[in-house]
């Protein structure tokens, strides 16, 4: 987890978009993944309880 609650930045517009409560949604992020070039990426998303995973980014790491 990278951040929770009102420590997400996006967090009030998460609510006005989606809904739920601030205390509930999370940002996520994957292990690192190596793709068949090699370049490295991590996965980024947020979460909700009761609503799901939402705005999935892939993020090159190196």
């Amino acid at each position: 987890m990278i951040a929770k609650g009102e420590r997400i930045r996006e967090v009030k517009r998460l609510v006005n978009m989606y809904g739920g409560r601030n205390s509930k949604w999370v940002k996520k992020s994957s292990p690192e993944v190596v793709d068949s070039d090699g370049a490295v990426y991590e996965f980024h998303w947020y979460e909700c309880y009761g609503i799901g995973i939402l705005e999935i980014k892939r993020k090159k790491v190196s």
